[in-house]
């Protein structure tokens, strides 16, 4: 991201002073830092765009945003393998205290098939996730936060501001790796946005508590014995095994639990064989599993077991299931969504503010940070300007307003600022 050159000031004082209201931050300079970089913020967004990388190997893109973070004086803290990194502004709050914003940087495994100039130079890979977003609004926030950090010192804030930037999310395992790497030591509460291709750009989506599900993803091998299409006998044919698991899991999955509580247990893949005439050693099956409460997860979980058991008895395959990656449902804590609603107000006026009713199945690794302390994720308005256009998340024809970025960048500043001035982790 292309900026003009920061001035060398020192970092702000440690000095007492009553806590900021709202009116006292200075919520326009903030903005206007974020508004002069608006076309930067599309460049960078599509740089990151037209070159993603999966879950695990976020090489470049680590690499990318700290470079941009060292151009503007900060000192970014890298991850181990050089993957995912940390950056703290100081902001004149007592040491050891803070309110972090978190990103991610690693794209998902679908091809993209946009006939943009941005489209994903890198088959089978794209940033149809919209984490190219997430990363450009938090780190356009970090840069305008640290641009006050003079100002903002004055006014005896609560907190000092973090930015993480993790890998992994895709996986369910960037959060605990920067967990366990200290990403939260010191870290007072932790705020973050997903952008969401139905709600237009302009709109905060809003929720207390659970805001996605609990999800795991499965992954299951029949092991049969291969043979002569011609002389099925003398085979163990893994193929009706592995239509058998599918028909049982659609059937059965949803019976296990309260029919009240949504449910999403989906196969995503099959795959057996590769000749029309030999019947292959073995298939495999994955998809995940998604419940907006932990004891129907456990539930359809056992369910699912009971299956396998029946079809390999049944079929004479050896039939293996395993569950490889797992985040829980997050869980958005009341006083900071409060926060971020004011924020969302101060920036969009009342008519910004949608309030969702019910969570979505979708999954988020945000979740385990809000295991380990107060946390909150809201639904940042995306939609494509043309209803025609619009796509889901993981689409390879997904795309996203652009004006989403700026709104979004000013909205989490503005979010973080008042959780410096507000928020207290642990209430008397």
């Amino acid at each position: 991201m292309t900026r003009t050159a920061p001035s060398k000031t020192a970092s702000p004082p440690h000095r007492p002073a009553p806590t900021a209201s709202a009116d006292d931050l200075p919520q326009d300079l903030v903005d206007r830092s974020i508004q002069q970089q608006s076309n930067a913020l599309v460049a960078f967004r599509r740089h990151i765009h037209a070159d993603p990388e999966a879950s695990g190997s976020e090489l470049k893109t680590t690499a990318l945003v700290a470079g941009a973070l060292r151009d503007a004086g900060l000192q970014p803290k890298i991850m181990r393998d050089k993957i995912g990194l940390a950056v703290d502004v100081d902001l004149g709050a007592p040491r050891g205290s803070f309110i972090a914003l978190r990103a991610e940087l690693d794209c998902v495994k679908v091809n993209d098939d946009k006939r943009v100039p941005y489209a994903s130079a890198n088959p089978g890979l794209c940033h149809a996730c919209g984490h190219d977003a997430h990363t450009t609004v938090v780190l356009a926030a970090t840069l305008a936060i640290h641009d006050h950090r003079i100002r903002l010192g004055a006014l005896g804030l609560k907190h000092n501001f973090r930015a993480v930037f993790q890998p992994a999310e895709e996986t369910a395992t960037g959060a605990l790796s920067m967990i366990s790497q200290g990403a939260l030591e010191n870290v007072q509460a932790i705020l973050a946005v997903h952008v969401e291709p139905f709600i237009q750009a302009g709109l905060i989506g809003l929720r207390k508590g659970p805001l996605t599900s609990a999800c795991k993803s499965f992954h299951i091998v029949i092991h049969g014995r291969s043979g002569h299409s011609a002389r099925p006998y003398q085979a163990l044919d893994p193929i009706p095994a592995a239509l058998n698991i599918v028909d049982l899991f659609y059937q059965l999955g949803p019976r296990s639990m309260d029919s009240r509580y949504p449910l999403a247990l989906t196969v995503a893949s099959m795959h057996a064989g590769s000749s029309f005439n030999a019947i292959p050693d073995q298939a495999t099956i994955s998809g995940t599993l998604r419940t907006s409460r932990l004891e129907d997860l456990q539930a359809v979980q056992k369910k699912m077991e009971d299956v396998i058991k029946g079809v390999a008895q049944a079929t004479g395959c050896s039939i293996t299931m395993d569950f490889p990656q797992y985040a829980p449902a997050t869980n958005n804590d009341g006083r900071l969504i409060d926060i971020m609603a004011a924020a969302a107000t101060s920036l969009l006026g009342k008519d910004g503010v949608q309030w969702l009713d019910v969570p979505s199945l979708g999954a988020e690794d945000f979740a385990f940070y809000q295991e380990k302390i107060p946390g909150a994720i809201v639904r940042l308005g995306a939609a494509m300007p043309d209803p025609a256009q619009r796509r889901p998340l993981h689409s390879s024809l997904f795309d996203i307003d652009e004006s989403a970025l700026t709104i979004g960048a000013k909205f989490l500043a503005r979010s973080a600022l008042l959780a410096a001035s507000n928020f207290t982790a642990n209430p008397v």
